[in-house]
């Protein structure tokens, strides 16, 4: 019989309890909460915190496997539809709904990405996966008309997303619209 020590046992729930409560507190509105108001949501002690992770940026570092969890299905999921106008109004829908779930995350991580080497390769590799499933669908003319495909490329990416969302403060459906309008005309 395998014993097993609550004290590690508690340890883990912890360390899980600390991400979940960053994230919680992100999702919430606050893009970079302290570690005070971290160990308050999770019902820890500060050094508790600290004891898991030697800073923030380890925690929030801790914090991309959430990220990960809301990309794997879509990665997962080919672009499908019959012509490419078909296969662009997927690829919007399906970026549209990862980036809406993305979207308190990634304002964080932007917020610390001048701190971090860690937040800026993961968010230059975010941006080069992000080129990569565009150019995989998208038909051998338009990627190589450098500037059609850069216009692609912004429309639909995470920061138009955001701009759309937080700054022009649009609905869901609108932000969709807005995409699908701008995909319209440059396929024009």
């Amino acid at each position: 019989m395998v014993k097993v020590d609550g004290r590690t046992t508690r340890g883990q729930a912890n360390k899980k309890q600390i991400v979940q409560a960053l994230i919680e507190l992100i999702r919430e509105g606050h893009p970079a909460p302290t570690a005070e108001m971290v160990s308050a949501r999770a019902g820890v002690g500060l050094r508790t915190v600290f004891r898991h992770f030697k800073d923030m940026e380890t925690l929030y570092r801790e914090m991309t496997s959430e990220v990960d969890a809301i990309v794997a299905p879509v990665l997962a999921t080919p672009v499908v539809g019959n012509n490419l106008q078909e296969k662009l109004m997927h690829a919007i829908e399906r970026r549209a709904d990862m980036f809406e779930k993305l979207a308190p995350l990634q304002a964080a991580s932007l917020v610390h990405l001048h701190e971090s080497e860690y937040l800026r390769d993961r968010q230059a590799g975010t941006v080069e996966l992000q080129r990569y499933l565009l150019k995989a669908f998208l038909p051998n003319e338009i990627v190589k008309d450098k500037a059609l495909f850069e216009a692609f490329d912004l429309v639909l990416s995470i920061e138009t997303w955001l701009r759309l969302r937080r700054d022009q403060k649009l609905s869901v459906k609108a932000a969709k619209k807005v995409l699908q309008r701008s995909v319209e005309q440059l396929l024009k």
